[in-house]
């Protein structure tokens, strides 16, 4: 319990806390239990360090301080980029409403992770920095709001308070979060929209404009701090990955399904967040039925058998930000030694195929002309090249490819502008493409990849180092 007796979000159960990172250790001392003595401590200090070095990414920092990186690259964030990018949208205010069953993304980007009604008022005031209110009545959305010092006031969340803060500055043009370009597809409720209206009244509601443009430049820009972030996130999941592919298989007995749920485990170890399942491919270069794509399907019941290759993607939260990763394994086992050379060649074009693309996301160039150029590069070597990219958001449903999705996109997907939107320095790039190619029996193989990288004048930097081999997993 905080000051004033407005609930700690983090002492809530975690049931009630959707999008808040996993404790795994919670210490409490009792009033009145008195001084720990020596021995006690030291007992107590070595346990924990032996259970912080048996699990996944230690090295990470504890919650509390993942709590602390988190807000202070929001502020940043804010500080840096709210009023050029209203400049930009020719916006003088920014309100972003949210109802409890009606979630939108950019409260996350903004580390307001909270259940329940709540409302922030960005506005331009004549300076450098933008004018921030928010508004909540939860005391646990109150108290995550004060903490984010990201806002000069939190009120009540009415209309009358809302109006009061639109009236001190007199916005013309107040963005609200719903798409220009795509019907029906806002990402933002009608039921929200009218919630909008009737907190800021008549005499605002027609000032409002679609802040799809800046919400999607906010949420694809990235400041210093974010990159670092996204850096010890992309490294813990290579991290995961490696970790349970080389020690969490028996050959014969493991499923793929089993694999995902242990590889699930491993993040809820390392303390961080998992929204999703990893998805686990079984690919048998000798089963030529099940050589293309979607190979045995994803988490597979099918036992994983010596001579198996298995592709491992996870996506993983850490600090607020998302981090995607794949990896492969060759299964060892009986008669199944050595990596069939056939197989370790296609996987050095795999990785050969990575070093390529990597120059071609240069700041100025647009998706579409990277597609081309990676067409062109894997024509030239007569492979079979699929390529999809994205900037990576704060969730997985953030991406965008290449090219346009077929289905049309959200306010906060730049999948739909991607395409002609030259790549900017500093955007982090989530790189994944499948290659296929001959084996020596004249079979097709494909196997995929999957990393992160920063956008910059040589290409793009990737945030884990490159698996030089397929990882060799011995099937206990």
């Amino acid at each position: 319990m905080s000051a004033g007796g407005v609930a700690d979000p983090r002492d809530l159960p975690v049931t009630a806390r959707p999008g808040t990172l996993i404790v795994a250790l919670a210490f409490a001392v009792l009033a009145g239990c008195g001084y720990m003595g020596g021995d006690h401590t030291r007992a107590r200090s070595a346990a924990i360090g032996a259970e912080a070095a048996g699990r996944p990414c230690a090295w990470l920092p504890d919650e509390s301080d993942q709590w602390r990186l988190r807000r202070s690259a929001v502020r940043e964030k804010v500080r840096e980029l709210i009023i050029p990018e209203l400049h930009e949208a020719e916006l003088d205010a920014w309100l972003m409403v949210e109802r409890d069953y009606q979630r939108d993304p950019m409260m996350d980007s903004l580390g307001i992770t909270e259940p329940g009604d709540k409302a922030v008022l960005f506005l331009d005031g004549g300076g450098t920095q933008p004018r921030a209110v928010a508004f909540a009545s939860s005391p646990a959305v109150v108290w995550q709001m004060t903490e984010s010092r990201l806002f000069e006031r939190v009120l009540p969340l009415t209309p009358r308070a809302v109006r009061g803060a639109l009236g001190q500055f007199r916005p013309r043009r107040i963005g609200i979060n719903y798409s220009a370009r795509v019907s029906l597809g806002d990402g933002i409720a009608t039921g929200t929209r009218q919630f909008a209206a009737w907190l800021a009244g008549r005499r605002y509601a027609g000032s409002f404009r679609s802040a799809e443009a800046l919400a999607v430049s906010f949420r694809a820009t990235r400041t210093a701090e974010e990159t670092e972030l996204s850096r010890q996130a992309a490294r813990c999941a290579a991290e995961v990955a490696e970790r349970v592919l080389r020690a969490g298989i028996r050959a014969g007995q493991s499923t793929a399904a089993e694999l995902a749920w242990t590889t699930r485990a491993e993040i809820r170890a390392a303390r961080l967040e998992c929204e999703s399942v990893p998805r686990v491919f079984l690919i048998r270069p000798g089963d030529s039925e099940h050589l293309g794509w979607p190979w045995l399907g994803v988490n597979s019941p099918s036992a994983i058998d010596a001579g198996d290759l298995v592709l491992l993607e996870l996506d993983l939260r850490y600090a607020g930000v998302a981090a995607v990763v794949q990896r492969t394994a060759y299964i060892e086992g009986g008669s199944r030694r050595a990596l069939p050379a056939d197989i370790r060649r296609v996987f050095s074009a795999l990785v050969e195929a990575r070093g390529a693309l990597a120059p071609l996301f240069r700041p100025g160039r647009t998706g579409a002309q990277v597609a081309a150029d990676a067409g062109a590069w894997a024509q030239q070597h007569r492979l079979h090249l699929e390529l999809l990219a994205h900037p990576v958001g704060g969730m997985p449903r953030d991406a965008g490819t290449l090219e346009r999705a077929a289905a049309a996109p959200g306010p906060y997907d730049p999948a739909g502008v991607l395409a002609d939107r030259p790549l900017q320095a500093g955007d982090i790039q989530l790189l994944q493409y499948r290659l296929t190619a001959l084996l020596d029996n004249g079979s097709e193989l494909t196997l995929s990849a999957a990393d992160e990288g920063v956008v910059g004048q040589a290409g793009l930097d990737f945030l884990t180092p490159p698996p030089e081999a397929l990882t060799p997993a011995t099937g206990n």
